[in-house]
């Protein structure tokens, strides 16, 4: 069984949020490359949010979620204030013994 089947609705509601922010949100600038940083580019991205929970491919599919993940509460973005803007989580929440990532 695959993590996003594990997982609850709010985890799923979560990841989409994150998946959306990493997008649309001002926390990874084009100038750095965000393939680079994602291994995914912003459409690759785009489109697994827009299909969120499910995508043609699982593989894929997960290392962008964990890369989405890590990435916005490991990278120095700066943007912390405008994060709920983009998600009723905090990154706490996210990161911590009851979030998504807790969980995979």
């Amino acid at each position: 069984m695959r993590a996003v089947e594990r997982m609850s609705a709010e985890d799923l509601h979560i990841i989409k949020e994150c998946l959306d922010a990493a997008v649309h949100g001002p926390f990874f600038p084009d100038w750095e490359l965000f393939h680079s940083l994602m291994g995914f580019t912003r459409d690759e991205i785009a489109a697994i949010a827009g299909t969120w929970p499910s995508y043609a491919e699982p593989d894929q599919q997960d290392d962008a979620v964990n890369n989405v993940l890590n990435m916005l509460l490991g990278y120095p973005h700066g943007y912390w204030s405008r994060w709920h803007e983009y998600s009723d989580a905090t990154p706490e929440q996210i990161a911590g013994g009851t979030g998504p990532l807790a969980r995979r």
